[in-house]
């Protein structure tokens, strides 16, 4: 997000109510099997929803300053980036209100993504120009890799580290993806993906997505594989594209910052728009269910998979709630 601008960009959303019953962390007495978690990006903490008990934990962990990114990790535990306190806060499923460990990165440096290949992490430092090397298991910063300005999303593949660049602060820059070698921090390949390629994600077919706007509804989708570092297709859609899940053998991308609703397309460049009643702002799916945080109603709506429309609601335990992902931690 880029958040003076974004927050502008909310949309009007409808409020639902949910009757659950709603309870605070409690250590030791974690309720067991898949949840959801999501983090509250104003309220600086992230909630948790039990699937097989209906058991709603709000204010579950306590994150750091502006949350702006959640990843699941190995071993039963999963991740928050967060780019005002410029830390990456490890968390245990299993276990409620408790931190595991805090990867520290540069004051003022505004990490905005990361991603993982085994224990080392990397992480896009959008005011500093480089990406930081890190150790998820020691919790040290172990290097720094210079980069283009304003780097954003991340992904890992083949070997290689991609970067995607956005437009702030250096309003210049012309966006797109630089192909980095992990190993020498140097250029292999510049991918033109267009301004403002501000985040990444590398999908289970093994191609990296890459969501690029400037919020004036030319949202675009570019898909790049990762072994040939070609762009095989891209899916001009408009609005503002977030970061999509596979579902169904299509890929779902919410397009709350931008024109509203859903964006359902495949990897050969075709799409179609899913309306909603809300403002998704990103998307997690477990089972038959897809879980859409809703940033300006502090909502989680709960989807039918197949048809799209809203069966239930969590009502969040903060302000802001944007991202989600859905653990099984049997699994």
């Amino acid at each position: 997000m880029r958040t003076t601008y974004l927050f502008t960009m909310i949309l009007l959303v409808i409020t639902a109510s949910s009757c659950r019953d709603v309870a605070g962390p409690v250590e030791g007495n974690t309720p067991q099997g898949p949840f959801v978690v999501w983090f509250n990006g104003l309220s600086g903490n992230a909630d948790a929803y039990f699937i097989a008990s209906d058991s709603l934990i709000t204010n579950a962990w306590s994150t750091g300053e502006a949350p702006n990114q959640i990843v699941e990790l190995d071993n039963g535990q999963f991740a928050v980036l967060s780019s005002l306190s410029a830390d990456l806060r490890v968390f245990s499923c299993n276990t409620t209100g408790v931190t595991e460990r805090t990867v520290q990165f540069p004051a003022g440096s505004n990490p905005y993504s990361f991603c993982m290949t085994g224990d080392t992490g990397y992480s896009a430092l959008s005011l500093a120009d480089s990406v930081a090397v890190f150790s998820i298991q020691s919790a040290e910063t172990t290097g720094m890799i210079h980069t283009r300005s304003n780097p954003s999303g991340t992904a890992y593949s083949s070997g290689k580290l991609f970067v995607g660049h956005a437009n702030y602060p250096d309003a210049s820059s012309p966006g797109g993806v630089s192909v980095i070698s992990p190993v020498s921090g140097e250029l292999i390949k510049w991918i033109d993906t267009g301004v403002n390629t501000h985040w990444l994600k590398l999908q289970p077919s093994g191609m990296i997505h890459c969501y690029s706007t400037t919020y004036t509804d030319d949202g675009k989708i570019t898909i790049i594989n990762p072994e040939t570092l070609e762009m095989v297709a891209a899916v001009q859609c408009g609005g503002a594209p977030g970061e999509s899940i596979n579902v169904n053998d299509s890929y779902i991308s919410p397009d709350g910052w931008g024109s509203g609703g859903l964006v359902k397309y495949t990897e050969t460049g075709d799409f179609t728009r899913i309306d909603l009643p809300f403002s998704a702002t990103n998307l997690a799916v477990y089972g038959d269910t897809l879980y859409a945080t809703s940033f300006g109603s502090a909502k989680v709506y709960m989807l039918d998979a197949a048809t799209f429309s809203v069966v239930d609601s969590l009502q969040a335990g903060g302000e802001g709630s944007q991202g989600i992902i859905a653990v099984d931690p049997v699994n």
